[in-house]
């Protein structure tokens, strides 16, 4: 498995990734599937910075995918929030919440990521190489930190994300999840 910078041919099997990796009713019901790609995968494809986990054949099998900026990042991706909103109230509540948080910590952490590697590829070191490529570009592009949530119920991402060198930095929704970060 190579990881290699993103390039628009493999969109479709990002958006596939994406899907695949995520919950119940997004694997299942249109609108969870829209708002899923509207809010972790599209918008950063087309404006972040992403890179890709693949085969030998050059078919992608996870990603890492990051907003290096909070504000531009609000300002390119417009068209995203309002697909979102236009879903229905509460996708567009779950969109405030989730961007609401960002906005609020992007002094110390302007970026952001996502990463999501199919399940037969985890567990061998494909999720470090993933994140240590985009954390070494965060570093290049003179970001000053980065900040992401993960379930708190999902502890073996919890415990890569720590094994890392990530900090947690807050719990939310009760516990149910937490936000860790890392400043450069």
């Amino acid at each position: 498995m190579d990881v290699v910078p993103y390039s628009p041919e493999h969109a479709d099997e990002l958006r596939s990734v994406c899907l695949a990796t995520a919950s119940e009713r997004a694997r299942t019901e249109e609108d969870y599937a829209a708002f899923t790609l509207a809010m972790y995968c599209d918008p950063y494809l087309e404006h972040g910075v992403a890179y890709m986990l693949v085969d030998q054949d050059g078919t992608a099998h996870g990603y890492v995918l990051a907003c290096e900026d909070w504000d531009r990042w609000a300002t390119d991706t417009v068209a995203y929030r309002e697909r979102i909103e236009a879903l229905g109230p509460d996708f567009a509540a779950r969109y405030a919440d989730e961007t609401s948080y960002y906005e609020s910590v992007k002094a110390d952490f302007p970026a952001h990521l996502h990463i999501d590697i199919e399940e037969p590829y985890t567990g061998s070191g494909n999720g470090r190489r993933l994140m240590e490529t985009l954390l070494a570009r965060l570093r290049a592009d003179g970001v000053r930190g980065v900040s992401f949530g993960v379930a708190s119920s999902n502890q073996r991402a919890v415990g890569f994300y720590s094994h890392m060198g990530f900090s947690k930095l807050v719990e939310y929704d009760g516990g149910a999840g937490c936000t860790f970060c890392m400043r450069f």
